[in-house]
C-alpha cells in the first residue's frame, strides 16, 4: 500500500492539525498581542528581510552595512511571507505552524524507509506531540524553516544509500546548503558530510561512490554556499559566510565574566559589548571579526577549566530542556523578559514554577522530553543492528548538533531543534521494535 494511503498517518496529521489550528485561534487572542512572536533576535531577521522588499539589498540590523552577521536564508523566507501576506508576524506563525505539521511527512517517509509502516507511525507521533516544535512555530526565529530543509536532506541522504542515484545526493547537498543558509550551525556538517562519503567510499573501494560524492556532494555544496562568501567578499571585503561564530566566540564568554565578577550574565554580556573599542562600528568587517577574536583569546584561556566543568549541564540542558517560559508564555500570556524566555543558564526553570498551570505544563513537557529522548538512544541501537550504515550517520548527525549546542552557556532546549525530529525517527523505531518482541513472547491462542 501507498503511503499516502496509510489511514492512521493521515489520522494523526489530522489531529495535529487541529491541535495547531486551535492553538493559533488561542494564541491570536492572547492580551500580549504580536509581543508573543517577537524575540531579541528577531529584529537580526525582519530588517534585512524589509531592505531586501525596499532596497532589493540586505543591510544589517537597524543600519547601512551590509548584512553579514545573519546568513539570508530565513530573511528571504520572511520577505516572501510578508510579500504575499502583507504581514512580518502572525503570517509567519501560521506559514510556520503548517511547515511543523508538514514536517511530519519526511520524519514518515524516512522511517518507513529504515524500518516498517508502525515504527513510521509511532514516528509521526512522536513528530506531532513536540513540545518544542510546537513552541517555536510561534517566534519570528529561523528554527522551524531549518528544521523543515534538514528533515528532507536526512531523507535524500538515506535515499542515497539506499539506492546510489546520485539525483538523490544532490538534492541532499541543495537541501543541507539551504539549511545553511538559514541557519549557519548546519555549516561544518557539510564537511562532516564529505568525510562521511570519502569514508564510505573507502570502505565500499568504490569509485562510484567517489565521483558522486565529488560531483554531486561537495561540488555543487560548495557552489552553492560559496556564492555567499563572494558576495560577502564583494560588498564588505570578507570572504567568510558568516560573522556569527567570531562574535559568539566572544560574548558567549558572558556566564565566566559574570561568575567572576559577582554579576548577572544580562550585566555581563553589556560589560563585554561596552569593551569593544568605541569606533567598533566603523572598522571593517575584516577587523571586527579580528577584534572579537583578540578579546576573545584571554577569556577562552582563562575559562577553559570553567567551561569544561560545565558541558554535561550543557549537554543536558539542550537534550532535555523543555523550553517551559517560551511554552508558558503562549498558553499563559506572561510577560517575562525576552532574553529570558529562550535561554535560562540555570539547570530548571524554578522561579517560573510558582503556580499549578506551570507545573503541569513543565512536567508534561519534561515527560514527552525524556520519553523521546529515552527511545531515540534506544531506537539508534535497534538501527545499528539491522541498518549500520545509516544508524551511524543518524549518530554523527545528532552528536554533531548536540555538541555544538552544548557547547556554552546558551544550551538550551532552542539548540534541540535540528536533531529532536532524528530522535523521533529512532524512537518510532525502538517502539516498533518493542511491539514485535512483545508479540513475538506472547503464547498464541490455541482455542
Amino acid at each position: 500500500m501507498p503511503w499516502y494511503k496509510d489511514k492512521i498517518f493521515w489520522a494523526i496529521f489530522a489531529v495535529a492539525a487541529l491541535v495547531k489550528l486551535a492553538a493559533l485561534l488561542y494564541v491570536m487572542q492572547s492580551p500580549l498581542g504580536e509581543q508573543l512572536l517577537v524575540f531579541p533576535d528577531s529584529l537580526g531577521y525582519v530588517y534585512p528581510a524589509q531592505t531586501l522588499l525596499s532596497y532589493g539589498q540586505f543591510w544589517e540590523a537597524v543600519s547601512a552595512s551590509p548584512m553579514l552577521l545573519r546568513t539570508p536564508g530565513y530573511p528571504v523566507f520572511l520577505a516572501l511571507v510578508q510579500f504575499v501576506s502583507g504581514s512580518l508576524t502572525w503570517a509567519v506563525a501560521i506559514t510556520q505552524n503548517l511547515l511543523s505539521l508538514l514536517l511530519l511527512v519526511p520524519v514518515y517517509l524516512t522511517t518507513l524507509r529504515l524500518a516498517d509502516k508502525n515504527a513510521a507511525r509511532w514516528t509521526a507521533g512522536f513528530c506531532a506531540a513536540s513540545v518544542l516544535y510546537f513552541s517555536l512555530s510561534f517566534s519570528v526565529l529561523s528554527e522551524t524553516l531549518c528544521v523543515f530543509l534538514l528533515a528532507w536532506f536526512v531523507y535524500a541522504a538515506l535515499r542515497w544509500l539506499e539506492n546510489r542515484q546520485g539525483i538523490f545526493l544532490f538534492l541532499a547537498a541543495a537541501l543541507l546548503s539551504a539549511a545553511i543558509y538559514v541557519r549557519p550551525v548546519a555549516y561544518y556538517f557539510a564537511g562532516l558530510s564529505a568525510l562521511l562519503l570519502g569514508g564510505l567510499a573507502y570502505r565500499e573501494k568504490s569509485r562510484r561512490v567517489l565521483k558522486q560524492s565529488v560531483l554531486f556532494f561537495i561540488g555543487p555544496v560548495i557552489l552553492f554556499v560559496g556564492a555567499w562568501q563572494v558576495r560577502n567578499y564583494i560588498t564588505a571585503g570578507y570572504g567568510g559566510f558568516t560573522t556569527v561564530a567570531a562574535y559568539n566566540m566572544y560574548i558567549w564568554n558572558e556566564d565566566f565574566v559574570a561568575k567572576e565578577k559577582g554579576i548577572d550574565v544580562a550585566q555581563a554580556h553589556d560589560e563585554l559589548l561596552a569593551r569593544l573599542p568605541g569606533n567598533f562600528t566603523e572598522l571593517s568587517a575584516k577587523k571586527q571579526v579580528k577584534t572579537y577574536k583578540q578579546l576573545a583569546a584571554p577569556l577562552l584561556k582563562q575559562s577553559w577549566k570553567y567551561k569544561l566543568f560545565r558541558v554535561p549541564l550543557w549537554a543536558a540542558k539542550t537534550l532535555l530542556g523543555t523550553n517551559h517560559v517560551h511554552t508558558t508564555r503562549l498558553i499563559l500570556a506572561r510577560a517575562d523578559e525576552p532574553e529570558s524566555t529562550l535561554n535560562q543558564t540555570g539547570a530548571l526553570p524554578r522561579r517560573w514554577l510558582n503556580s499549578l498551570p506551570d507545573k503541569l505544563i513543565f512536567a508534561v513537557s519534561l515527560l514527552q522530553v525524556m520519553a523521546t529522548a529515552l527511545l531515540g538512544f534506544i531506537g539508534l541501537g535497534v538501527l545499528f543492528k539491522n541498518r549500520p550504515t545509516a544508524a551511524l550517520f543518524l549518530a554523527v548527525y545528532v552528536c554533531y548538533f548536540w555538541g555544538l549546542g552544548s557547547s556554552f552557556l546558551g544550551a538550551y532546549a532552542r539548540f534541540r531543534a535540528p536533531f529532536e525530529f532524528v530522535l523521533c525517527i529512532t524512537a518510532g523505531i525502538a517502539v516498533s521494535a518493542c511491539c514485535k518482541r512483545y508479540r513475538h513472547r506472547c503464547p498464541k491462542d490455541t482455542n
